[in-house]
């Protein structure tokens, strides 16, 4: 994804799908989870919307692993600054054609 380029709403659907699995794992459970993704990214094929769909899933978890890297916790996407910027910026947008009325 270019810095020009919204993300898909593919991607979003399976960055939610991510952050939905991993809500109330550790470290070493999303860890485990970020090795089943990458593998089945491998698995497909380089192109189409499957292999799009299972590369956005990896990168998800492997951002998830990081933020629970320094975290003794679970993950929470509630506590989760990026996703609830995601949030945000998605909601901002939502309202942006309304205000313009």
């Amino acid at each position: 994804m270019s810095p020009e380029t919204e993300p898909s709403e593919r991607e979003h659907t399976a960055w939610e799908r991510v952050c939905q699995a991993a809500t109330g794992m550790n470290h070493h459970q999303a860890k485990a989870a970020l090795d089943d993704a990458r593998k089945a990214a491998e698995d497909r094929s380089p192109t189409g919307r499957p292999a799009l769909d299972a590369r956005a899933e990896a990168e998800e978890w492997e951002r998830i692993t990081d933020t629970l890297a320094d975290h003794a916790g679970v993950y929470d996407p509630a506590a989760d600054p990026f996703v609830q910027g995601r949030l945000a910026a998605r909601t901002h947008r939502a309202q942006a054609p309304a205000q313009r009325r």
